[in-house]
């Protein structure tokens, strides 16, 4: 059988695990690919990480992948203070800041709300040769 890619993909799985270990472990909450199904999170404290699409570059073989990290809170005063930490600790392990978008989401029919911020960065990705 012929393997493609082996190397980029063992980066990737790499690149993803350190992704959720350093925010479980700076932020100690729980982190999730792509969604959180409703009997692992009781409560509205953690993080959710998803992997776009690949866009070309101009060196051969290297690619970028968007990734947006959503990260949901529930009475907390100090979210930019928070964010500006989820973007360090992001950067740090070699992702490219984008930006950033919060909005407050209703639960249910009730006064209450989650606050949500959405963090876009862009990750280099080697393939190939």
């Amino acid at each position: 059988m012929i393997t493609l890619n082996d190397k980029s993909k063992e980066r990737l799985r790499k690149m993803n695990n350190l992704l959720v270990s350093k925010l479980e472990e700076t932020f100690n909450v729980n982190v999730y690919q792509d969604y959180v199904s409703e009997d692992e999170e009781k409560g509205y404290h953690y993080f959710i990480f998803e992997t776009g699409g690949f866009t070309s570059t101009s060196k051969d073989y290297t690619l970028t992948q968007d990734v947006l990290v959503r990260y949901y809170s529930e009475n907390l005063d100090d979210l930019d203070e928070r964010a500006l930490d989820v973007i360090s600790v992001i950067k740090d392990i070699g992702y490219t800041f984008e930006n950033t978008n919060k909005t407050a989401i209703q639960k249910g029919d009730t006064d209450a709300y989650i606050d949500e911020i959405e963090f876009y960065f862009k990750r280099v990705v080697k393939y190939g040769s």
